[in-house]
């Protein structure tokens, strides 16, 4: 039920300066992170098992804490999360062994799902389905914003001039920042109280996963979400090595990623504008297949200008991709289920995260690393083509 627009407003404004917050510290914590675990001793393998472990976390929790957010408990989610993306980083800080340091990533893996999952399905909670392109896009472009600031605040302030990175003192930095989200939780509890739904009136709506998968439309959303998160990491992964074997400097490639980054910004700020003039899914195929070509062409054309270009482009239709999923999953649910599907689906984008770039890997070693930009785009195009046809039938 959409709530009075008098208190709209403040709440949602602090749900998007928490939602900067929260990302900026995901983003610049991993990476410290990984820092911490060769200081502790840590091996390649071991930094795998890291990165899969803070992922492997919310795929298997993403349901249940969707049921919880369908029965009303979205700010509880959020506040447990809150207090899960402040403690982990501060105990990574303190970690004495690579044991805790496991724990730690877990708990902050898990943080991000909980404030994930809570954060978007107030929107569908709270505003008509007609704002929901919008709310989202302004979401995703705080989420935008976090992960753009995180990463060079943390290098910063690891950064020293003796040459050797103070990780500890960069991870209790990003502690206070990440205690930033506690004012911002505060302000989102302007909203107000959503009313609780007991487990036994719950459960007699409440849907399996397979039966909310079946629903049509279901799966082409949650593939569009999984192939575009995994082109994301997976050129952030790639771009340097095709760079490095083109004499392309590590600024060089920085600052083409940086534009990527600034062209997903845009397109979230302009995702209203677009789908009063567009559908939806019309949007979505497009921006899936143009990002696809675009990826497919990252290896042919190497020259800094066109990779500039060819990035520009697949960032803006990356900034669009994710609020279009997430408006398209929870208008094709009911209400007692919507925060469940929204699981679903990030718990989609964590397995793309971890199977699509695991599987690209391997075939690098038979195939070179231009095969990484081909496999990726491919499932763009896959993708783009899936929701054109599941388009035309709805019309």
């Amino acid at each position: 039920m959409p709530i009075p627009s008098s208190s709209s407003r403040a709440w949602f404004l602090g749900l998007i300066f928490h939602t900067v917050i929260a990302h900026a510290t995901y983003n610049g914590v991993r990476v410290l992170i990984s820092y911490r675990t060769l200081e502790l001793g840590g091996s390649g393998v071991v930094l795998g098992l890291m990165t899969a472990c803070y992922s492997l976390v919310p795929l298997l929790t993403a349901l249940f804490v969707g049921r919880l957010v369908d029965r009303g408990y979205a700010t509880a989610v959020l506040w447990t999360g809150t207090i899960l993306s402040i403690v982990p980083v501060g105990l990574a800080a303190l970690a004495p062994n690579l044991g805790v340091l496991l724990i730690a990533t877990m708990s902050l893996g898990l943080g991000q799902l909980l404030t994930t999952v809570a954060s978007q399905a107030l929107i569908p909670q709270s505003f008509p389905a007609s704002a929901l392109t919008s709310k989202f896009g302004f979401l995703t472009l705080g989420v935008s914003i976090g992960q753009t600031i995180g990463l060079p605040v943390a290098g910063m302030i690891a950064d020293s001039t003796d040459g050797s990175p103070h990780i500890v003192g960069a991870l209790w930095f990003m502690t206070g920042v990440s205690a930033l989200t506690l004012v911002a939780a505060v302000i989102v509890m302007l909203r107000g109280r959503t009313p609780h739904v007991s487990r036994a009136d719950a459960a007699k709506d409440a849907r399996t996963p397979w039966s909310l998968l079946s629903i049509r439309g279901m799966k082409p959303a949650i593939l569009a979400s999984m192939t575009t998160l995994a082109a994301v990491d997976l050129m952030t992964a790639y771009l340097p090595l095709i760079g490095q074997q083109n004499g392309l400097s590590v600024t060089t490639v920085t600052w083409l990623l940086t534009l990527r980054t600034l062209a997903s910004v845009i397109s979230r700020l302009i995702i209203g504008v677009l789908t009063r003039r567009w559908h939806n899914l019309s949007l979505l195929w497009t921006a899936s297949a143009l990002a696809g070509v675009c990826i497919i062409l990252i290896p042919v054309f190497t020259q800094p200008w066109a990779l500039a270009i060819l990035l520009l482009i697949s960032g803006f239709c990356f900034g669009l991709t994710q609020p279009l999923t997430m408006t398209w999953v929870s208008t094709l649910s009911d209400p007692a289920n919507r925060a469940a599907v929204l699981s679903i689906r990030l718990a989609g984008n964590r397995l793309s995260q971890v199977a699509i770039p695991s599987a690209a890997s391997l075939l690098t070693l038979i195939a070179g690393s231009g095969i990484v930009f081909t496999i990726s785009g491919a499932l763009l195009l896959a993708a783009g083509g899936v929701t054109l046809r599941n388009h035309r039938e709805k019309w």
